[in-house]
């Protein structure tokens, strides 16, 4: 068998996708495609972290609380409230 590559780029904007667009139901799927790619980026050196995306990054999916403090979107103080109700899978890698 010849051995293929695969842009890891690649992988990552199609797992952003998944974690951003997905239906709720699909939480575990989600977390598989996180599990995957994350052992990928850090077996080939480019793991660069991540962060979880916020409520309208995630089209009516959970996503992180923020607050609009004089036009700029903060976290919210609340440290609680900010992850209230929120999808530890709605996340981009970067």
């Amino acid at each position: 068998m010849s051995r293929k590559t695969f842009n890891v780029s690649e992988l990552v904007d199609m797992v952003n996708g998944i974690c951003k667009d997905s239906d709720p139901a699909y939480k575990d799927r989600r977390q598989g495609a996180m599990n995957v790619l994350e052992a990928i980026l850090h077996k080939t050196g480019n793991y660069r972290g991540f962060r979880y995306l916020l409520k309208d990054e995630c089209k009516g999916h959970p996503g992180v609380n923020y607050a609009v403090v004089n036009g700029s979107s903060l976290p919210h103080p609340d440290y609680e409230l900010r992850f209230k109700d929120t999808d530890n899978t709605r996340v981009q890698y970067g």
